[in-house]
């Protein structure tokens, strides 16, 4: 993955887009610190928290006030449903003081009514946000960047995810219409 240089700063809602193997959990791990880069260097400043769909919470006890909040046991349990897990994992990393969010498909096994605590949740925090979701929605609402992962490459766009697929749009006609200049000349 080409990273020439990303900067993260607080209040940041970063939804990270691209086709699936593209390399986007890969991003968030480095970012995150959860893996080391081949080369160059990742400097967090502050706590983060890590929201995986698939691993368990880094967090197993939250505060009651919290558990309530979110509709969930105060303590983390493998019977629990994947929407309530990722319930609790939202609870855990918003329930801490965190500079710092990163979500890997916070959405997902979620009903409307979990989806919409998700984007409420994300759009009080105060620290920055740094999400990979499939949710266009979601991504429209919550996010002022987006981080587009092809060929190994990743370009950041200003706006949200409509923005985004705008300024895509944008471009590609603009590469065709240089292409076609190129042929006729």
């Amino acid at each position: 993955m080409d990273i020439e240089n990303l900067c993260i700063y607080d209040q940041d809602r970063i939804g990270i887009v691209g086709v699936n193997g593209a390399g986007k959990t890969t991003l968030l791990n480095l970012l995150s610190q959860r893996i080391e880069p081949d080369e160059g260097w990742v400097k967090l400043y502050g706590e983060c928290a890590y929201i995986s769909q698939l691993e368990p919470p880094e967090e197993k006890t939250i505060k009651q006030e919290t558990a309530s909040k979110f509709k969930v046991p105060q303590t983390y349990r493998e019977s629990m449903s994947g929407g309530e897990r990722n319930r609790f994992k939202l609870a855990a990393s918003l329930g801490q003081n965190h500079a710092i969010i990163f979500a890997d498909e916070p959405t997902s096994n979620m009903d409307i009514e979990g989806i919409q605590l998700v984007e409420n949740s994300f759009a009080n925090f105060s620290g920055a946000l740094v999400l990979i979701s499939h949710d266009r929605d979601l991504l429209d609402s919550l996010c002022n960047k987006i981080i587009e992962i092809e060929e190994g490459k990743i370009k950041t766009y200003s706006g949200n995810y409509s923005e985004y697929i705008k300024q895509k749009t944008e471009e590609r006609e603009l590469a065709q219409f240089e292409y076609d200049q190129y042929v006729k000349e």
